[in-house]
């Protein structure tokens, strides 16, 4: 451990660090939420190895090695997310309501996007945002998983959004990039890459990204800060140099189960190993002041050219029970459903523009996975529904084409009653159209 850091932390917990420092040899906690909009979950799940979070609503600390969720084909269904417990507490912190318009500012891998945007009706909107294209990637993957359609995924400097949606959020949550002491526990890098000269970076990092959140905030908007780091730099600093320079002021967090208060900072809370189950955390909640003043964005056209809107319709009465989204979008064949409140964004990269249908190609349409993970069993004319173990569901999550009956085009793989994948059945057999990319 390098000794900079011990000195830290002797002069954060004084007499507590003993404690502290036997916490760190403890294995890691591993925990998971449910995704709500995945009815009745939490039935098919092993209650001998969950127990309920301490404090979020439909969390669950869980035994991976003995229970690995990660492996369970429920996972790639999307009932749940598994996410450290510490940083389930941002989105439990932030009173989301159900038309607020959220910025996740470096959101990767999702899941503060997937908590706070599953908490959304179709009059919201989540715009999750990372800067690194391959956590982008995932990121989207992830917002894919959940079945999420009030979601925007981009992969820009969050910088940028400044030039467009200036007094645009409701809410912001900046989970900043940071140190990492926090997750000394949980990863080997994170004590090796760490240094003072890292953690200068990173507070330099943070500045900028708070001066454009409270930019992009709604004058009365929300931005809820979070770092995995323990340094006063990166946390108390930061947020005192907002209370200096902006009109805003802290909301006091509730404080339980071994939560403890900032530096000198009541309202603010700290999560340490020896005290609370789970890693190293901060969290701060801030609200803007001021007159609301009218902001207008431009706002993305619904436009589909009539033969590629013709395929999609055709496909829908063809092989499912639903009504085709009202508001249809093609960028280069690929046809996305979004919402009237979706903002025109103009020169950033966007990976996923709300909810993404699939390809049109060459007269036909094909659907995608985000599409199947979004329905039920009354949505799709022809499924196959199998139990979580069945073997089926093993070959099929390889990428394996496995026995159908006399069902002809596009179909739904069930387990139990959570979509899994399309397939397209011919000759007695179900073709697999699970992503390469996703197979196991």
């Amino acid at each position: 451990m390098n000794r900079l850091f011990e000195k830290q932390m002797q002069d954060i917990l004084k007499n507590e660090y003993p404690d502290f420092m036997k916490a760190l040899e403890q294995p890691a906690v591993k925990a998971f939420y449910l995704n709500p909009h995945k009815k009745e979950a939490i039935k098919y799940l092993n209650k001998e190895f969950i127990q309920p979070h301490v404090v979020v609503k439909d969390g669950y600390y869980f035994n991976y090695e003995k229970y690995p969720l990660g492996k369970s084909p429920f996972f790639s269904c999307g009932l749940y997310y598994i996410q450290e417990p510490s940083a389930m507490l941002v989105t439990h912190f932030l009173n989301i309501q159900k038309d607020d318009y959220i910025l996740d500012m470096c959101a990767a891998p999702g899941g503060k996007t997937c908590a706070a945007a599953s908490q959304l009706s179709e009059d919201g909107l989540m715009i999750a945002n990372d800067i690194v294209p391959l956590r982008a990637k995932i990121l989207s993957e992830n917002v894919e998983r959940f079945g999420l359609k009030n979601t925007i995924v981009t992969n820009c400097d969050p910088l940028v959004f400044e030039n467009q949606l200036k007094g645009f959020f409701d809410k912001i949550i900046l989970d900043a990039p940071c140190s990492g002491e926090g997750m000394f526990r949980k990863s080997d890098a994170a004590i090796e890459t760490w240094s003072l000269e890292k953690v200068h970076e990173c507070a330099h990092i943070q500045r900028q990204l708070l001066d454009a959140a409270m930019n992009l905030l709604k004058p009365e908007g929300q931005l809820i800060y979070s770092t995995c780091t323990y340094n006063t730099i990166e946390n108390e600093e930061q947020i005192q140099y907002l209370l200096n320079h902006y009109n805003c002021s802290l909301i006091p967090l509730k404080k339980s189960h071994g939560m403890s208060p900032g530096m000198n900072m009541e309202e603010a809370v700290r999560l340490y190993p020896h005290h609370y189950q789970g890693e190293g955390h901060f969290i701060a909640l801030i609200q803007k002041h001021g007159e609301m003043t009218p902001f207008k964005s431009k706002n993305l056209k619904p436009v589909i050219p009539k033969q590629n809107q013709l395929l999609v319709q055709d496909f829908y009465k063809t092989y499912l029970n639903c009504k085709v989204p009202a508001y249809l979008y093609d960028n280069n064949n690929h046809i996305y459903a979004i919402l009237p409140q979706f903002p025109e964004l103009k020169g950033i990269r966007v990976l996923r523009n709300g909810f993404y249908l699939g390809e049109c190609k060459k007269n036909r349409f094909e659907p995608s996975l985000a599409l199947a993970l979004t329905l039920q069993i009354n949505d799709v004319k022809q499924f196959y529904r199998f139990h979580e173990n069945d073997q089926e569901v093993t070959q099929y999550l390889h990428g394996e084409t496995i026995e159908g009956s006399t069902q002809k085009g596009y179909g739904i793989i069930f387990v139990e009653d959570y979509p899994l994948s399309f397939y397209k059945e011919s000759n007695h057999q179900a073709k697999n159209l699970y992503p390469k990319g996703l197979r196991r």
